[in-house]
C-alpha cells in the first residue's frame, strides 16, 4: 500500500523534526516564526508509535498474502534479511571506517 509507506516516511519526518528542532530547541525563548516552526514539530513524538503500528500492519499484510505458498516464512525472512542486512552491514563498515580517522 504506497499511501501507508508515504505515512509511515511522514511518521520518521516528524521523528527527525521533532529531535533535530523541538527537542532541542525549545527551551529557548523564539518568537514569530521561529516559535511556530517549533510548536509544529511537537507531535513528531508520536512518529515512533505511528511508524511501528504502520510497520507491523504492512508486514502483517504481507504474511497473511503469502501464505497459501508452503514457502512462505523460509521467502518473508529472506526478502527481510535481503533488505535489512546491507543497511546494517554498510553502517558497521562506514561507522569503523569514521572511528579509525
Amino acid at each position: 500500500m504506497p499511501e501507508l509507506d508515504l505515512l509511515r516516511g511522514v511518521a520518521v519526518l516528524g521523528v527527525l523534526f521533532f529531535h533535530g528542532f523541538r527537542a532541542e530547541y525549545g527551551e529557548l525563548p523564539f518568537t514569530g516564526a521561529s516559535r511556530i516552526f517549533l510548536r509544529a514539530t511537537q507531535p513528531g513524538a508520536l512518529g515512533v508509535n505511528l511508524f511501528f503500528v504502520l510497520s507491523g500492519f504492512l508486514i502483517t499484510g504481507i504474511l497473511l498474502d503469502s501464505q497459501n505458498r508452503p514457502d512462505y516464512y523460509r521467502r518473508f525472512y529472506t526478502r527481510r534479511v535481503l533488505r535489512i542486512l546491507p543497511a546494517y552491514y554498510s553502517l558497521l563498515l562506514l561507522l569503523g571506517l569514521l572511528h579509525q580517522a
